[in-house]
């Protein structure tokens, strides 16, 4: 098998298995169950699975989680070192300026873009046990609280299955019909995005996510993704982003080039393009993870907000410990009590802190903007505030008071 040995069949035994979503998250977790000995299908809305979404920065725990799936040599081929995140405001006065290297020589994170790592799983759900089931959209999941049959939008019944595991994203309609009490309110901001040649290595040769401020209504991001490639991101409010409105390039132009003159070259390329993706995100809360045999992951389970760049990694580790947790215990619902148990309090971190801080980068409140430009530079060279602000970045917060700790190689150690 790619990626290693199969592991032992799981101490719950072999289950019926079936995945909504093949995205990251959906991809990764029915690899792993595959691997394990269950047999998964897999359900895809679209006849030719594909990403969406522009590049990602992969931190030490998704990058641990990739390796684990025998994907490791490939991310990194086909991805771009980052050592930290700069941000500095019009003004060029440090906002953010963080370094994985605080926390181990050897750390780092990954810029890719989501067509190459959407591959790369892909890939590797096809040469495991998995059935893929494509152009099948499933539109409700009944269940007996101990079964699950999932509804194609046709009417077409597939299982019943011992599990459901729900990855179809953070704009879940499954999440609206099972659990009617969850929130999931869209951010009043979001971004377009586009990839471009980074012909003269402004952006990848730093090896940073940089990011350039004024205000709190203006953004713009360049994170390197490999191939000597870098993704553009612009924020813009929920409402410029709706369907059929057109994006008005030339006034973009204007406005980036006065934001970040230096990056001119590929603010020309990107204008020029003119193929911006639009992305909008939304804040999930769920009651609980699961609704007796269906589990939500992923950003079907915890979407937030991107500040954080965490979106890919909660969902690479949720189907890490799911296929874990099965392993480790001989009940279904024990061993969703056990992965709801494992991943409650890093979650919650993390939407409670992409919560907090989107509004101080991203809202119409400017007083908030004065604040960030006061404290978060100062904040960066304070060593507590930069400890918690740097394992913030990497993906290694427990809580608000813990944190995990990269190993003697500077990689993040799974839990087994």
């Amino acid at each position: 098998m790619p990626g290693g040995q199969r592991r032992p069949l799981t101490a719950v035994g072999t289950l019926d298995v079936g995945v909504v979503g093949c995205g990251v998250a959906g991809q990764a977790a029915a690899t792993f169950l595959a691997d394990a000995g269950h047999r998964v299908a897999v359900f895809e809305r679209f006849t030719e699975p594909g990403p969406s979404g522009a590049g990602l920065l992969l931190q030490p725990t998704g990058l641990s989680v990739l390796r684990r799936l025998g994907l490791g040599d490939q991310v990194e081929r086909l991805g771009a070192r980052i050592d930290g995140l700069l941000g500095l405001n019009h003004r060029k006065h440090v906002i953010l300026d963080l370094a994985y290297a605080d926390l181990h020589e050897a750390a780092y994170g990954l810029g890719i873009h989501r067509g190459a790592l959407f591959g790369l799983l892909h890939e590797r759900l096809k040469h495991s046990t998995a059935r893929l089931v494509t152009g099948v959209e499933i539109a409700d999941i009944e269940h007996d609280g101990r079964r699950a049959t999932v509804v194609d939008k046709a009417g077409g019944r597939h299982g019943p299955f011992d599990l459901v595991v729900v990855a179809d994203g953070a704009h879940s309609r499954l999440r609206e019909r099972l659990m009617p009490q969850a929130r999931a309110p869209l951010y009043p901001w979001g971004c377009i995005w586009a990839t471009v040649p980074d012909e003269g290595k402004f952006a990848t040769a730093p090896g940073m996510l940089q990011q350039r401020l004024r205000g709190t209504t203006t953004m713009m991001g360049l994170l390197p993704v490999g191939q000597d490639q870098v993704t553009l991101f612009w924020s813009l409010p929920t409402t410029a982003l709706q369907p059929g409105r057109p994006i008005d390039v030339e006034a973009w132009r204007t406005d980036a080039m006065t934001l970040w003159p230096e990056a001119a070259a590929l603010i020309e390329r990107a204008g020029a393009a003119g193929g911006f993706a639009r992305a909008t995100y939304r804040q999930v809360t769920l009651p609980h993870w699961n609704a007796g045999p269906v589990l939500f992951i992923g950003d079907a389970a915890h979407g937030t907000s991107p500040q954080l760049g965490q979106g890919a990694n909660l969902g690479l580790l949720d189907a890490h410990v799911l296929s874990r947790a099965l392993a480790a215990s001989d009940d279904l619902a024990a061993a969703l009590a056990q992965f709801a148990r494992r991943r409650s309090s890093s979650v919650r971190f993390y939407r409670q802190a992409s919560h907090l801080l989107t509004p101080f980068f991203q809202s119409h409140q400017p007083l908030l903007g004065l604040v960030r430009d006061a404290l978060m530079g100062p904040a960066c060279v304070a060593p507590g505030l930069r400890t918690m602000m740097t394992t913030t970045l990497a993906g290694l917060r427990r809580g608000w008071l813990s944190a995990n700790k990269l190993d003697a190689e500077g990689r993040y150690p799974l839990e087994d």
